[in-house]
């Protein structure tokens, strides 16, 4: 049987790169932040069996059942969900190399939305489906969720900077995440690979939005752009 050369890298995946005594990472993957590219570099490097993505509410429900010594004995870990529950099934994360994306609110907004539309099996297909990216920003989009992930749903915009900032080891926005990506394979004492992206879906773009649309969608994510934006000095200083 000839494998078709597109299914190469991926199978590679099952096998680790890394040596055993690379420190592990620990990606806090804010959904729609470019998180799918980094993690096909976590499996490059450590291997699908040494990986544990809690991508969901069940796999983050098996995560936290597992005995801490079977969660340590993964080389990376993350996934979705408020960072707080992570910090309470991994403690102070110490041993880990701690790495996140962020993104311009909007442009994530408008991912989210496209994604969800096209993703069948996702469990807000259906109503979001039948929304207009107005109606899904005034009733389906979960506001400022860079923020409410990092520090809950108070709007702790300060909160948010110092945790990116002092609390991550490396953290890029998801238009540099080859940067990341690279400083990553370094870190592991792995010979760096180009970051693999996917998940690019099709629909509205930020260009294609009307006024109105684009103000809602500033008004629904005011914490996360004041988070952006001082994060966005915060790389110039």
């Amino acid at each position: 049987m000839t494998l078709r050369q597109e299914l190469l890298p991926w199978l590679a995946f099952r096998f680790r790169r890394a040596g055993k005594d690379a420190k592990p990472t620990f990606f806090f993957h804010i959904p729609k932040c470019a998180g799918t590219s980094v993690w096909a570099s976590l499996y490059d490097i450590y291997g699908t069996r040494y990986v544990y993505l809690a991508n969901n509410r069940r796999r983050r429900g098996k995560f936290a059942a597992l005995p801490a010594a079977a969660r340590n004995d993964y080389s990376a870990v993350g996934g979705h969900g408020p960072l707080s529950y992570f910090r309470e099934l991994l403690g102070d994360m110490v041993r880990y190399h701690k790495i996140v994306t962020l993104r311009d609110p909007i442009d994530r907004a408008i991912s989210e939305y496209n994604y969800i539309r096209v993703q069948s099996a996702h469990p807000r297909h259906a109503e979001v489906s039948q929304q207009s990216l107005a109606e899904f920003a005034a009733t389906s989009l979960r506001p400022n969720r860079q923020v409410t992930l990092l520090t809950g749903p108070g709007g702790d915009v300060d909160g948010a900077v110092e945790i990116v900032t002092q609390f991550f080891d490396d953290w890029s926005f998801s238009d540099d995440v080859n940067g990341l990506v690279e400083r990553l394979y370094v870190v592991a004492g792995v010979e760096p690979c180009e970051a693999m992206h996917k998940n690019k879906g099709t629909g509205p773009r930020r260009v294609d939005l009307d006024g109105d649309t684009l103000q809602l969608l500033r008004e629904r994510n005011r914490d996360d752009l004041a988070l952006i934006e001082a994060l966005r000095i915060s790389k110039t200083q």
